[in-house]
């Protein structure tokens, strides 16, 4: 998680002569973007579960073109039986 010291930002801002006001509000609105901003964990986190997500797509991936390679093979397998009927029962004996 991020951390800012807003206090001490805004301490500082008026510092340099910034108007109280505007320091604090510039601090309450740094502070907003820097919780919005992600940390290395978060990055990993993502990370992590972006590898978990293809290797469950390359699982799927996979089973569904054996399947596919399957029965492509029985129906080649098939039309290949089938020719060689043909062809015995039209050869000359």
């Amino acid at each position: 998680m991020n951390s800012l010291d807003i206090l001490g930002y805004g301490k500082r801002l008026e510092t340099v002569s910034v108007p109280r006001e505007q320091a604090e509000v510039h601090a309450q609105m740094l502070a907003e973007v820097v919780a919005q901003v992600a940390t290395k964990d978060d990055l990993e986190a993502r990370e992590a579960r972006l590898k978990e997500w293809g290797q469950l797509c390359v699982k799927e991936q996979i089973q569904s073109l054996k399947a596919d390679m399957l029965k492509w093979l029985v129906t080649i397998s098939i039309a290949q039986t089938s020719l060689l009927f043909a062809a015995l029962r039209y050869m000359p004996h």
